[in-house]
């Protein structure tokens, strides 16, 4: 019985998943409305899309990982990575779980060290630490630029922070599953991302489910 409940409630999530990524709208500039379920592992996943989850969405989705990190600071992450990819046009969903993937849910179990404001691994190769920025927003919108510079030949249309946007061949990865071996040489690092971005989206509507739950209180901070 616990299975065919199961399955129904994984087929709701992606009927629903479906449908709110056909029908959400976008505000930012450049923000294409985003046509491919994030389930739907047969369409490429773009990189310039809208994303779906709230700042809220995002944070539960990490602490659910990360139950150690910092509620306040994880809010603040989540808040810039939707601004930040909002300007440019860029899905916050997948830059997200981009930095997810690279900094292991904010652990920064890696080469780079969290005091380096490198949130997706830019310029880390082999025991190199990669590049440092000044600020967590700016680390941030660097990511973003640089999904950016994959993704599209459109102009950027804040300052220019990202050191290696130069060296990106323009439109070269317009998906996710693009980025495996130009971003990251691990021929599954887009496989990783979308991996991510559906446990995000099934997540979303679980705690979805809980916050129906009057009695149900959980505390974000763990």
């Amino acid at each position: 019985m616990k299975t065919r409940r199961k399955l129904l409630k994984d087929l709701m999530i992606l009927l629903l998943s479906s449908v709110t990524a056909l029908l959400v709208s976008c505000r930012g500039p450049g923000c294409e409305r985003l046509r491919v379920s994030y389930f739907d592992v047969s369409r490429p996943l773009p990189v310039m899309s809208c994303g779906l989850a709230t700042e809220h969405d995002l944070v539960r989705f990490l602490l659910e990982t990360n139950p150690q990190a910092h509620v306040s600071e994880v809010s603040a992450i989540a808040q810039h990575y939707i601004e930040e990819s909002l300007i440019e046009g860029v899905n916050h969903d997948i830059a997200f779980c981009q930095m997810c993937v690279e900094t292991n849910f904010l652990r920064f179990t890696g080469d780079v060290d969290r005091r380096q404001n490198n949130f997706a691994g830019i310029g880390a190769t082999g025991g190199v630490p990669g590049d440092s920025f000044e600020s967590v927003q700016i680390g941030i919108r660097a990511q973003i630029q640089h999904l950016k510079a994959y993704a599209s030949r459109r102009r950027l249309r804040l300052r220019l922070v990202d050191p290696r946007f130069g060296k990106v061949r323009r439109g070269s990865a317009r998906h996710v599953e693009d980025l495996s071996g130009r971003w990251a040489t691990d021929p599954d690092y887009g496989a990783k991302i979308r991996e991510k971005l559906r446990s995000l989206t099934k997540w979303i509507y679980e705690a979805d489910d809980l916050a129906e739950e009057p009695h149900n209180k959980r505390n974000l901070a763990g």
